[in-house]
C-alpha cells in the first residue's frame, strides 16, 4: 500500500468514526417506568451538585409562585443529603422505588405513592431508577434555605 493511499484510508477512518460518535450522542437515553416507557434526553436537565447523575427540573406554577415544584430523576443506588439547603412539603413517587429518611425515620416510597415530608433533614437511596415530582411552599422555608437557594441561583 502506497503512503497516499493509507493517509487517504486514515482520513475515511477518521470521517467515519467522528460520524458515529456524532450519531450515538443523538440516540436519547429510554427510561423505563411501571406501566410504558419514556424517552428522556436530559438535554436541558439541570444535575444535582452532590451526583451529577441526578437529574431535576423546575416546574413554573403561573398561578402560584410561592410554590415550588421539582421533577427528579434519581438512578439506582444515588444517595442524597439536602442537609438543610431545601425544604420538601410532598413528594410524589411516579416510578421507581427509594427509602428515605425524614428527621430520622424511614419511609419507603413506590410507584404512585405520595408522603408529606415538611422537612428540610431529608436524606434517601433510590432502590431503583425513580422519577419523583416535590413540592413545597416557599413560604414554608427557613431564611437559611431561601439564602442558598438564591445564591446558588436554584
Amino acid at each position: 500500500m502506497t503512503a497516499e493511499k493509507k493517509i487517504l484510508l486514515d482520513k475515511i477512518d477518521y470521517l467515519i468514526n467522528k460520524r458515529k460518535v456524532e450519531l450515538l450522542n443523538e440516540i436519547p437515553s429510554v427510561h423505563e417506568i411501571a406501566d410504558g416507557f419514556i424517552v428522556r434526553f436530559f438535554t436541558e436537565w439541570d444535575n444535582c451538585e452532590d451526583d451529577n447523575n441526578i437529574k431535576y427540573k423546575k416546574i413554573v406554577n403561573k398561578d402560584n409562585l410561592d410554590e415550588s415544584i421539582v421533577f427528579f430523576y434519581i438512578p439506582k443506588d444515588s444517595i442524597f443529603q439536602l442537609k438543610q439547603r431545601f425544604y420538601i412539603g410532598d413528594i410524589t413517587c411516579l416510578s421507581g422505588g427509594m427509602e428515605i429518611n425524614i428527621d430520622d425515620e424511614v419511609h419507603s416510597l413506590n410507584n404512585y405513592t405520595k408522603i408529606s415530608v415538611n422537612s428540610d433533614n431529608i436524606e434517601g437511596k433510590a432502590l431503583e431508577n425513580t422519577y419523583i415530582v416535590t413540592t413545597s411552599n416557599r413560604l414554608d422555608w427557613s431564611e437559611f434555605t431561601r439564602n442558598y437557594v438564591k445564591v446558588n441561583k436554584f
